[in-house]
């Protein structure tokens, strides 16, 4: 199987008359050493052309690294989260995830999803980035822990991410 990044945007990602972006922020509620990091995802996908009544959801997984010596998995946890409609013909899927239990070595630093749109008596489309068994990939932890905050109504403010296309056939 061929895997291969073949498509890197910033910010947002159109694709065939629809509009996906990401943005997210992570963060810790304890300032020491080994601390519990957590992270907030959303998902926005835009489309114009989908009738009254469509359904949209996340299909989503977690990418990362665990164990010693350090091994990558993907698609860990995978789960189906229904997206909210939050503007017209636009649906949002928001996360909340604890990305490193201080106790546990393994970190989920990249969010994995497809989307799935069901209009009105249709079977299910996925938008995947254009290849049979395609994904999009959004990376959320870049340099290593997030702020550390102590208090909930001193979070870091949201942070649009790469979104990148990959390519599986």
């Amino acid at each position: 199987m061929k895997l291969g990044a073949f498509l890197l945007v910033f910010f947002t990602l159109s694709v065939l008359g629809s509009e996906i972006a990401v943005k997210g922020r992570d963060y810790t509620f304890s300032c020491g050493y080994f601390t519990s990091i957590q992270g907030d995802l959303s998902v926005a996908f835009t489309d114009t052309t989908l009738a009254w009544g469509t359904t949209v959801s996340l299909i989503a997984g977690w990418e990362g690294r665990e164990g010693f010596p350090e091994k990558r998995f993907a698609w860990k946890e995978r789960a189906e989260i229904l997206a909210k409609s939050t503007a017209p013909f636009t649906w949002t899927a928001d996360l909340t995830k604890v990305l490193h239990e201080r106790s546990k070595a393994e970190l989920k630093d990249t969010l994995n999803f497809v989307i799935k749109v069901t209009a009105p008596g249709r079977a299910p489309e996925y938008i995947n980035g254009g290849s049979p068994w395609g994904y999009y990939r959004a990376r959320l932890i870049t340099n290593g822990p997030g702020r550390c905050v102590n208090n909930i109504n001193d979070l870091p403010d949201y942070r649009s991410l790469v979104l990148e296309t990959i390519d599986k056939d």
